[in-house]
């Protein structure tokens, strides 16, 4: 479906292994002034090859007016393909030593860029850490961001997760740079928060927490359950639905 669309891949100083941070551009038929930059979650990436989730959440973006930019972190040079079933190996093949600054100074970059290109509105959508880095950035005003929308994002992780995922790398990092007090610092005019009700890795309360915590008014706050969505929000009751990102867009737009 990105085929349909001029589309461009921009490579920015990285702070990590390959010292690359893909960006990806949809440029839409008709643009409204508004641009959306996507950030993954840990371990993940994004970019308009077929398979990636993320493809298809840029080309609804794009049909309807919105300029979507998919931002990759660096990492080392190891290919998904090559470790099969085994995941773990593949992330620390990929990311081994790599820490939660260096996850969100490639971010920070991308978001320069991306600003530093529009005269319109800005969105900034992170899907579970991603929606923490979303935080990180919007933090003290020195960008003008529409809408902060935070997908699969909690404050603090179910145990079983807390208990296999933090020793990871980034994950490992993560609290000793981010300081929860940041959410006092929020200067975005809304907030949107989604989670997939069968989350396997935040539980509600720790999603609404972390969007009750934001320093915005509650008239400027939303939150959403995906029903029947995993953690990924790419699964629906264990099968793949590319229609949650159409429902998550249509929730967060009123159309």
């Amino acid at each position: 479906m990105s085929d349909k669309f001029k589309s461009e891949v921009i490579t920015l100083p990285g702070s990590f292994g390959s010292r690359q941070v893909k960006l990806s551009r949809l440029f839409p038929e008709r643009e409204d002034g508004t641009h959306v930059l996507l950030l993954h979650g840990v371990h993940s990436s994004a970019n308009l090859s077929p398979r990636n989730k993320f493809r298809h959440l840029a080309c609804i973006l794009a049909e309807r007016g919105y300029v979507p930019w998919l931002c990759e972190t660096s990492r080392r040079q190891a290919n998904r393909e090559d470790y099969s079933d085994d995941l773990a190996g593949w992330i620390m093949a990929a990311f081994n030593g790599k820490s939660f600054r260096n996850e969100l100074d490639d971010c920070a970059a991308a978001l320069r860029h991306v600003a530093a290109q529009i005269p319109g509105r800005l969105w900034l959508w992170g899907f579970s850490l991603g929606g923490i880095i979303a935080l990180a950035l919007a933090c003290g005003g020195e960008y003008d961001i529409e809408k902060l929308i935070l997908s699969g994002t909690g404050l603090v992780s179910m145990p079983e997760a807390e208990r296999t995922m933090m020793k990871l790398p980034i994950l490992s990092t993560l609290r000793e740079t981010i300081d929860p007090a940041m959410l006092n610092s929020i200067r975005a005019e809304e907030a949107t928060a989604f989670r997939g009700s069968n989350d396997e890795i935040f539980s509600e309360a720790s999603c609404r927490s972390l969007l009750a915590a934001i320093n915005l008014p509650p008239e400027k706050k939303k939150f959403f359950a995906i029903e029947g969505a995993d953690h990924s929000l790419k699964m629906r009751r264990g099968r793949h639905d590319s229609k949650i990102m159409d429902e998550m867009l249509s929730l967060l737009t009123g159309r």
